[in-house]
């Protein structure tokens, strides 16, 4: 899954050799190569293993410079690449760097993603010594590459080489809060109903996740759906140190769980492994000030086809109603598609984000921020509607915290 990998946007004009490039690191003709301009006319990706780095996701993004009838979609969908990039990689030709490239270096500065800098077909044209330190004025991390000529175990090499150094050191840390909360030894119960909305044999990715991090911490985790929740507990010979329960059945697992037992739900633990939990808490405790005709956005990171209980069209514009007895327009995205303008928005209820990466997930965040809007995700606000916010903020008191003055100042 591409919100796991270490996502690379290969930026630059359109014929610079971006195509050339991203067949060259795969060894694969992913992209489609031609003289003619604008010859990639949508975002193309490709997922390899590139160790020490691990999994990664290079994008081929249409050219900068298009000037043709649809160059401006062409690009819109090419800048929505850097929200997602961890590395930016600028292509330019010996001897041309102007407006086009310093803007994508301004963007990359901006969204706070290293880049590096690669000349492209050096088989035709070497860059000269000016050329050279004109551009380390902005970075010391300047790559050549000939598709023609090259070399690619050693360009490849020397690509990860320069990865590792622009990457902060801390790129390929565990995220997972669970960290503080769960030791070895430690028994975690999941509780994962198994609902309309579960993939038939499947279970859904952010408990897949919470596997792997009890797992990794050398904890055991005991795994029930909301109807074997009570028999789970007296199996057990010790209490566990943590429940995790879906937030659709948060209400009545909290109901079940005794006192001195801490209880969260996925989406408490995503928001403090994707984005910023604190923020995330003020959102909702924006719910609770929801007036007749405001406007709340529901943004999902997936597409899907909702089913008769899908929880961001069906269940919460229903929670939405209950809760705050007015009438609220409500509005929704999903996939990449996320308004420019959010401004007009009360509230931004947003998924967990289990297919975005949290590059992207905090570009969402700050958007919503910069415009002065709440964001909250979908489990927080539906601990909300159910009451029982305070109880599965408990492990993270920092939040339980804010959530509670911010409240208090709406009041």
């Amino acid at each position: 899954m591409k919100a796991l990998t270490v996502q690379i946007g290969i930026f630059g004009r359109t014929n610079v050799g971006k195509s050339s490039l991203m067949n060259f690191i795969t060894n694969q003709k992913v992209s489609i190569v031609s003289e003619i301009a604008g010859t990639t006319t949508d975002v193309v990706w490709k997922q390899m293993e590139l160790n020490p780095l691990g999994p990664i996701t290079l994008f081929d993004t249409a050219g900068i410079d298009d000037t043709s009838l649809l160059g401006s979609e062409r690009i819109e969908k090419t800048k929505r690449v850097f929200d997602s990039s961890d590395i930016v990689i600028l292509m330019c030709e010996s001897g041309k760097f102007e407006d086009f490239e310093e803007d994508i270096i301004k963007e990359a500065e901006k969204m706070k993603t290293p880049y590096v800098i690669v000349i492209s077909k050096i088989d035709l044209k070497q860059p000269d010594d000016a050329f050279l330190k004109s551009l380390k004025r902005f970075t010391q991390h300047i790559l050549l590459f000939s598709s023609v000529t090259g070399n690619r175990d050693g360009f490849l090499n020397f690509l990860k080489k320069v990865f590792l150094e622009v990457l902060p050191d801390n790129y390929i840390e565990d995220y997972s809060s669970l960290r503080k909360i769960v030791k070895k030894n430690d028994t975690v119960i999941l509780v994962m109903p198994i609902d309309l909305g579960t993939p038939r044999g499947k279970i859904i990715m952010p408990q897949v996740q919470m596997i792997r991090y009890i797992l990794d911490l050398h904890a055991v985790s005991y795994i029930v759906q909301d109807i074997e929740y009570e028999m789970a507990l007296k199996n057990l010979k010790e209490p566990p140190v943590l429940v995790i329960a879906d937030s659709q059945v948060v209400r009545q697992i909290s109901a079940k769980t005794p006192k001195g037992i801490r209880i969260t739900t996925f989406s408490i633990i995503y928001a403090a492994d994707k984005s910023d939990i604190v923020e995330m808490v003020k959102g909702a405790a924006a719910l609770n000030n929801i007036k007749d005709g405001d406007k709340v956005l529901i943004a999902e990171a997936c597409t899907h086809h909702a089913t008769a209980d899908d929880i961001g069209r069906i269940k919460l514009p229903k929670w939405i109603a209950e809760y705050s007895k007015k009438n609220v327009e409500i509005e929704y995205v999903s996939g990449q598609d996320y308004p420019k303008d959010l401004k007009d928005y009360k509230v931004i209820i947003h998924c967990g984000g289990c297919t975005l990466n949290r590059k992207s997930m905090f570009s969402r965040l700050n958007k919503a921020l910069e415009a002065g809007v709440p964001i909250t995700n979908y489990g927080i606000s539906i601990s909300v509607f159910n009451s029982v916010i305070e109880k599965v903020l408990e492990v993270f008191p920092e939040a339980l915290s804010v959530y509670k003055t911010t409240l208090k100042n709406i009041r």
